[in-house]
């Protein structure tokens, strides 16, 4: 995933609620762990941005 990608919230404890959103900037996570998982910035549809998202609860629209 990267800045700029249209993502769906595929948060297990928010299934049937449609969000979408774009990726509008990376999050330095303040742990100090060398982790493999990102945290994004979204941007949702509704206006609203989700801060500290993380990538496991993000999954990625594609066309048809």
């Amino acid at each position: 995933m990267k800045v700029g990608d249209l993502v769906r919230d595929n948060h297990p404890n928010r299934r049937g609620s449609e969000r979408t959103g774009v990726l509008v900037g990376n999050v330095t996570h303040a742990y100090g762990l060398s982790c493999t998982n990102k945290v994004f910035r979204v941007l949702w549809r509704d206006g609203t941005i989700g801060n500290n998202v993380w990538d496991y609860d993000l999954k990625i629209v594609k066309s048809p």
